[in-house]
């Protein structure tokens, strides 16, 4: 069965979490959905805004994930630093993270292989 576009989106941040507690950070998730974030992770005093973006598989014949590192309902626009600290994309089919300073998502795409991604382990490296 596939799932609708919010229901992997809210897969992919459960997983994040999950993955996020298992390091020893504590989660924070905003209230309302217009933050401009999806939760705040913090240990030992540091607090990081983490925007979770996630896909259920490859596309069609391709061997990477593509991700939309953008914000904003209709014209997309880039993530800034003064946005968010990391953008964490997540693959479900594979259980791949993938974490990236917002600085390194210059386009509004992101495309991700899966020799490069890793498990929940590297999320203790922010």
């Amino acid at each position: 069965m596939r799932l609708g576009n919010r229901q992997i989106g809210a897969v992919g941040v459960a997983k994040v979490i999950a993955a996020l507690f298992r390091n020893g950070y504590n989660v924070l998730t905003p209230v309302e959905d217009f933050s401009g974030y999806d939760l705040v992770a913090e240990k030992n005093g540091n607090f990081f805004r983490i925007q979770v973006k996630s896909t259920q598989g490859t596309e069609l014949n391709r061997v990477f994930y593509r991700f939309c590192t953008g914000t904003g309902c209709f014209a997309k626009k880039r993530y800034s630093e003064s946005d968010v600290d990391y953008i964490i994309c997540y693959a479900l089919d594979a259980d791949l993270y993938w974490i990236f300073k917002t600085k390194e998502c210059s386009t509004k795409t992101k495309k991700c292989h899966p020799k490069t991604g890793s498990s929940w382990r590297i999320i203790n490296d922010l």
